[in-house]
């Protein structure tokens, strides 16, 4: 089954009431039916927002949404702050926020997470707050998570801005360290908006979606079992990428920092 699990949907946490539909027909189109969508909280609460939208019927899992007529489910995701960098978060139940901060270390995060049965990766790990380094310093952490984000695809290079061959060193880190740890590749869009949902996903085993528990322990042995990208699609988001940017310097520049 084809799976993106990084995704925030827009800028900001704002969605009309006619966006849920326009998602699940966007998910189904790029990704067929029998999909798994990530969408991603960062200091806010857009995954509650949007899974209480109007619009098809669902089933509502606690961290994930299930929508049987379509065979997709919308996971619920957070992507959490810490001092050195950031790390992605899947699995957590709904109004369930997990600490994020600049002053937080990432091991007090990876065991908080690990505490609430989340499925932990580290995305975009040589990219903007990344946690490759310090991965690479600090190996003993892996044990904690079940993949690296090995493709991101608004982690592209924009001169003078963005870190150089950030997907290529986050695959070759991976290739580094998968014979030691149990841990899985992953190729995922970043999407900051509705147009980017599948643009890059992982092709994985099939998962069992008959409650949250069974949801995410089905996700995290299929995330840790998938080791080989070769039939992954990876698309890099260069125009989408310069919008996140510019956004961002919008928000640093008005004291609102929020992706």
């Amino acid at each position: 089954m084809k799976v993106d699990l990084h995704n925030h949907f827009k800028h900001g946490s704002y969605f009309s009431n006619g966006d849920f539909n326009r998602v699940v027909n966007i998910i189904e189109k790029k990704l067929g039916p029998n999909s798994i969508v990530g969408l991603v909280n960062f200091d806010d609460s857009r995954y509650e927002t949007f899974s209480n939208l109007p619009g098809y019927e669902r089933e509502d899992f606690g961290n994930a949404i299930y929508l049987p007529d379509k065979g997709i489910v919308i996971a619920k995701g957070q992507e959490i702050e810490t001092k050195e960098g950031h790390v992605l978060v899947m699995g957590l139940q709904k109004s369930k926020h997990l600490r994020s901060s600049r002053s937080l270390s990432l091991e007090d995060a990876v065991k908080e997470a690990r505490d609430n049965n989340g499925i932990i990766i580290a995305d975009h790990p040589f990219y903007i707050d990344g946690i490759g380094q310090y991965l690479e310093k600090n190996p003993s952490l892996l044990e904690y998570f079940d993949a690296i984000e090995v493709h991101n695809g608004e982690a592209v290079w924009l001169p003078l801005f963005t870190p150089r061959n950030a997907n290529q060193k986050a695959r070759g880190f991976y290739e580094e360290i998968k014979s030691d740890f149990d841990i899985g590749a992953l190729s995922s869009s970043d999407g900051h908006s509705f147009g980017e949902i599948g643009s890059s996903y992982s092709y994985l085993p099939q998962i069992e979606f008959r409650d949250s528990e069974t949801l995410t322990s089905s996700l995290r042995k299929a995330i840790r079992e998938h080791k080989n990208l070769d039939n992954d699609r990876r698309h890099n988001s260069t125009f989408p990428a310069l919008n996140h940017a510019a956004h961002m310097a919008f928000l640093i520049f008005t004291g609102k920092v929020k992706i």
